[in-house]
């Protein structure tokens, strides 16, 4: 699965397993569609490549990385097509994708980090009474906003990073 791969993909790349990396970003009952994404990228499995290295803390299920104008973007994404996601849950694997991902291109110019939920009926909220929100965290000293996408939907992860300007 080789390709003619910038220099901080070819450098990701060399960190994981082989049998970790994938062309599919969706899994777990979750669709998601990579039409319109670079071309040059990596789509690495977590779950497999945790396993792969005893690794038992949470994670995500997914970890794309591409380059558009010349930036480096890594983007956790959780997949929660069985049911509702509980947010306290879905932050956590997030969090932890983006340390695994951070520990990938530590020796590289920091890259964008985008985290993605996928879901087919939603996240229950920690707090239900307050109104719809975006979901937040903090990673780095910075603020992320999870960006929150339907499973199954036509284009749902070109839309959702070109949405949000990351395409």
């Amino acid at each position: 699965m080789r390709l003619n791969l910038s220099k901080g993909l070819t450098h990701v790349q060399e960190q994981v397993s082989p049998d970790s990396l994938t062309n599919d970003c969706g899994g777990e009952g979750c669709k998601v569609y990579r039409t319109d994404i670079p071309r040059q990228k990596i789509v690495i499995n977590v779950e497999k490549e945790f396993d792969l290295r005893g690794d038992s803390r949470k994670r995500c299920d997914r970890l794309l990385f591409y380059r558009n104008r010349n930036i480096l973007f890594a983007v956790p994404i959780e997949l929660k097509g069985r049911g509702k996601g509980d947010e306290s849950q879905v932050l956590d694997q997030l969090k932890s994708g983006l340390e695994f991902a951070a520990t990938l291109v530590q020796d590289l110019k920091e890259p964008v980090y985008v985290p993605i939920v996928f879901t087919k009926r939603g996240i229950r909220e920690a707090n239900p009474k307050h109104q719809k929100r975006e979901l937040k965290m903090k990673f780095k000293g910075k603020t992320l906003t999870v960006l929150t996408g339907r499973c199954g939907r036509k284009n749902n992860l070109a839309n959702l990073l070109s949405e949000a300007g990351y395409l």
